[in-house]
Order: structure tokens, then C-alpha cells, then sequence
């Protein structure tokens, strides 16, 4: 079954991904491999999964880290360095940043009415295009390629209501709904839901996990790598690299180091897992960081 799968990006980053460190999504394994009925269950390998991902380039006057922007962009070459045959599209809409005026939430009484509250000035950030690009990018192929069997949309978004309802009347392809959120008790927007041949209520955290790109992805003039503020423990990671500088030549054998087994050692943990396996969680990647630091002082030695 051809499928192809429009994803609203700030819907996904905000439903699934912010504040995990799972950012560094591999959208096809995820969709092959967990997502899609068993129907298109072979559609990457086939050739017959395509995306269209849509997002807007991060805003860096508004950014709450000077490397978002940075890091944003590593990770769309690396989707598009990662899929194969145009089979991965990325269209951008915009962000606007103007300044407004907005009620303030009360902090005593939150539930107070807006027009008792406080008349404020506020930065209002918007992102632009996107749904209006998603409807029409996925009306016009429907209309205009044959090919495409199922039409997959990764949103919650009410504005998308009427593009999904055309798309049901022409009865040419199957409809797909995908909530993007991690909480298994959010219901789907009824309005989409009612369009769809079927839903997906949630992508698991676990499905996240397993669906990640390799850490460097080849490509361009020259390869792109995860961005360590997407490590769940970036400030131990540095810390372990850091650490490792203190005897290894440079960061990429660095991470050589923290891609192979290492030997135990009788005062620490035993390791079962590679070291970047065990960079997620706090409590871990600490113990890397304490073999970083055995290392390099029996290497001093």
C-alpha cells in the first residue's frame, strides 16, 4: 500500500518529543516499524512510505537556547540525508514574533474569569503556514497522483478538519489518523477522528526510544551528528568527554570510546551496554562517567 504521511512537526515536538531524549527520530523506523497497520508494514523497503514534515525554522531572538536553532537544522539534514529517493520532504512555513497584549492567569486564582485579570504586554510567537500547507500539499496529491493508496496525518489539529473531509469524499485513498502524544488517556480530536479509517491515540515513549537515527548520519560535505543538548544527560556527557580529553586525542575518538564494550572493573558496576546506550538516564551515565575517570587515570598511569 502506498502511504504517504503528512507530519505537523510542532505538533509532534510538543505532543512526543520535547523534554525526552528522543529528538533525534528515525520517522520512517518509527512509522515501519510501530505506527502503520500491518498492511504498510513493508512500505519503507518497498519504496512505497513517503513524508512530507512540516515545520518553521526556529526563531533565534526567541529561542530559549543559542543552540536550538543549530540543532534544529542538524536534525532536518539528517532526516533528509537519512531517507532515500526524495522519499522525505521538508516544507516550511514561518515563525512571527510581534509584541500584544494579552490577559495575565491570575497566580492566586487561576481559575479567575480573563476579564478580571491583569492587562498585560506580552511576546506573542506564532508559527505559520502550517496547516494551511499540510491541506493543500495533501489535497494536490490526492487529486493528482493516483499512486497513493493511504494518506496518513500526524496532527490534533482542528483546522484540518475540512481537508480530511474532502479527502474522505473522494473516496480514492484510506485515511489515517495519528494523535501525536505520549499519553495514552488524551482522546482524538472528534472532528478529525471522524474522517479517519483509522487512529492511532498516542506513539508510545518506548517506540520513541527504538526509533532513533544513528548518532552520525553521512551525508553532504560532511556528516551530521546529534546535537549533545539531545542526550538526556548533556551536562554528564560533556563532563565524560571532558574527562576522556585528557587522554584521547580528540572528541571523535572520544565517542569511539563510548561506542564499543569496556572491560569491568571490580569497583564499579559491571556494564552490559555500550557507554552511549547508557547516557539517557541520570543515575547511568553516571557510571560512565566514573569508568571515564578509572580510564584515564590508569592511562596516566
Amino acid at each position: 500500500m502506498k502511504t504517504r504521511i503528512y507530519i505537523d512537526g510542532y505538533n509532534l515536538y510538543y505532543g512526543c518529543l520535547k523534554r525526552t531524549p528522543y529528538k533525534w527520530l528515525d520517522i520512517f523506523k518509527l512509522f515501519d516499524n510501530y505506527i502503520l497497520p500491518s498492511s504498510a508494514n513493508e512500505a519503507h523497503t518497498s519504496n512505497n512510505l513517503s513524508v512530507k514534515f512540516f515545520t518553521a525554522n526556529i526563531v533565534e531572538k526567541a529561542a530559549t537556547s543559542k543552540d536550538s536553532l543549530a540543532d534544529q537544522q542538524a536534525y532536518h539534514r539528517a532526516l533528509t540525508f537519512n531517507s532515500s529517493n526524495g522519499q522525505l520532504e521538508i516544507i516550511k512555513g514561518y515563525y512571527s514574533v510581534n509584541p500584544t497584549r494579552a490577559f495575565k492567569i491570575d497566580e492566586k486564582e487561576p481559575k479567575k474569569h480573563p476579564n478580571e485579570c491583569e492587562y498585560v504586554d506580552i511576546w506573542k510567537l506564532e508559527e505559520k503556514q502550517t496547516d494551511v500547507n499540510i491541506a493543500v500539499e495533501a489535497l494536490f496529491d490526492v487529486f493528482t497522483d493516483d499512486s497513493i493508496e493511504q494518506v496518513v496525518f500526524v496532527t490534533n489539529d482542528t483546522d484540518l478538519e475540512r481537508a480530511l473531509e474532502k479527502i474522505k469524499s473522494l473516496n480514492k485513498v484510506k485515511i489515517g489518523l495519528v494523535i501525536p502524544t505520549t499519553d495514552s488517556v488524551r482522546y482524538p480530536n472528534e472532528k478529525l477522528d471522524i474522517h479517519a479509517d483509522w487512529t492511532r491515540k498516542n506513539i508510545l515513549i518506548e517506540e520513541l526510544k527504538q526509533s532513533q537515527l544513528p548518532r552520525v548520519i553521512q551525508g553532504g560535505r560532511k556528516p551530521v551528528s546529534k546535537p549533545i543538548g539531545w542526550f538526556g544527560q548533556p551536562e554528564i556527557l560533556e563532563e565524560i568527554i571532558l574527562t576522556l580529553l585528557q587522554v584521547e586525542a580528540n572528541r571523535t575518538k572520544c565517542w569511539r570510546w563510548l561506542e564499543k564494550p569496556l572491560p569491568s572493573f571490580d569497583d564499579l558496576p559491571p556494564l552490559t551496554d555500550p557507554p552511549i546506550l547508557l547516557l539517557d538516564n541520570e543515575e547511568t551515565a553516571k557510571i560512565v562517567l566514573s569508568y571515564a575517570q578509572k580510564y584515564t587515570q590508569l592511562f596516566n598511569n
